[in-house]
């Protein structure tokens, strides 16, 4: 499995009073899947995704991803956790405004080159799990990845040049290009007009039949319809 949630609450304190966002939430997540998370407003979508993301951690529960337990590694062991078998797409894209579509999708490798669990910044061992050890190296893996999402006649142009739909497959190509298992999209559509956020789903949907594992946040049925499974959260608790 690549995601084991056993009995995951978070509470949140508001001065004394205690706000629980999740309630004893379980959860498998097989190799492969394709799962949307839906949800009202405060329903604990964000909460969640931010656990799986091991940007928050737990209030009480356990946490194993790809078997391993990381509900109690410190801060830079998650980040070496994130960076190696995480890969995020944000509905605001989060791409850095100065450097070109080349470079954004570059970062994550030399990131993953210069970081290693404890913080130090040696990070050996990353640069060869990704198969990436020059500049050339992630230079060509991100030139490739680009290219496979349409947008090799791209390489150079910068955020503000591109339409929305041309940002978020920028931000794909830097979610997968340290080759994580699980990819999170949080409202990827979300800034897009219809037509591009149909031809964004199609393209998760290939790259799902590709064996990555995907879990995203959407508002939207038409978007979760997309997806092989559908999770739905109401008050911190899953209910279908």
């Amino acid at each position: 499995m690549v995601i084991h949630l056993n009995q995951i609450t978070k509470i949140y304190y508001s001065g004394e009073i205690a706000v629980p966002a999740l309630k004893n939430i379980s959860l498998v997540v097989e190799p492969g899947e394709f799962i949307a998370v839906m949800g009202s407003s405060g329903s604990g979508k964000t909460t969640l995704m931010n656990i799986i993301g091991c940007l928050d951690k737990p209030t009480s529960g356990q946490y194993f991803l790809e078997e391993k337990n990381v509900t109690n590694l410190n801060r830079n062991e998650l980040a070496h956790i994130r960076n190696k078998k995480i890969g995020f797409i944000f509905q605001n894209f989060n791409l850095l405004p100065l450097a070109t579509a080349l470079e954004n999708v570059e970062l994550p490798l030399y990131y993953a080159a210069t970081r290693s669990p404890d913080g130090r910044g040696d990070g050996n061992d990353l640069p060869h799990q990704s198969g990436v050890s020059s500049g050339r190296q992630k230079r060509q893996r991100a030139n490739e990845l680009l290219n496979r999402l349409g947008l090799g006649h791209r390489l150079n142009h910068r955020p503000t040049q591109l339409s929305g739909g041309e940002q978020q497959r920028v931000a794909i190509a830097r979610a997968l290009v340290n080759q994580p298992p699980l990819v999170l999209a949080d409202e990827p559509t979300g800034n897009l007009d219809s037509k591009t956020s149909h031809e964004i789903m199609t393209l998760f949907k290939q790259l799902n039949q590709d064996g990555i594992t995907i879990i995203l946040i959407t508002h939207e049925k038409d978007i979760a319809d997309y997806a092989k499974r559908l999770i739905y959260l109401k008050d911190g608790q899953v209910v279908v």
